[in-house]
C-alpha cells in the first residue's frame, strides 16, 4: 500500500486534491492524457472495486490504463469527462 503523498506524485494520472467545503473531505482529480482524437465513443470505462480502467480504441490498437483509487473514495459519485484540453478529467469524493 502506499500513503496518499505517495499517490498524489503518480505522472500517468496527475492527481490533485481540492477542497470539498465539507470538513474533512476533499475531491481527488486525476487527468489522465489522450491521444489527440480521441472521442467518447474510442473510450471505455470501467471500475471493479477501487480499480479504475480506461480502454482506448486508436490508430496503434487497443490499450489501457489502470490506477486503484484512494481507499476513502465515494465511488457512486466518480465522475469522467474527456476535455477539449487533451485528458480525461475524473472526480471523485474522498475522506481525508
Amino acid at each position: 500500500m502506499f500513503t496518499l503523498d505517495q499517490f498524489l506524485q503518480n505522472k500517468t494520472w496527475n492527481p490533485t486534491l481540492e477542497d470539498a467545503g465539507e470538513s474533512g473531505k476533499k475531491i481527488l482529480h486525476m487527468r489522465l492524457q489522450v491521444k489527440p482524437g480521441t472521442t467518447p465513443e474510442n473510450l471505455n470505462i470501467t471500475l471493479s472495486g477501487h480499480d479504475l480502467r480506461i480502454n482506448f480504441e486508436n490508430k496503434a490498437g487497443p490499450e489501457y490504463k489502470q490506477v486503484q483509487i484512494w481507499p476513502t473514495a465515494d465511488l457512486e459519485k466518480l465522475k469522467t469527462e474527456l476535455r477539449s484540453d487533451g485528458f480525461l478529467h475524473i472526480t471523485v469524493p474522498i475522506k481525508v
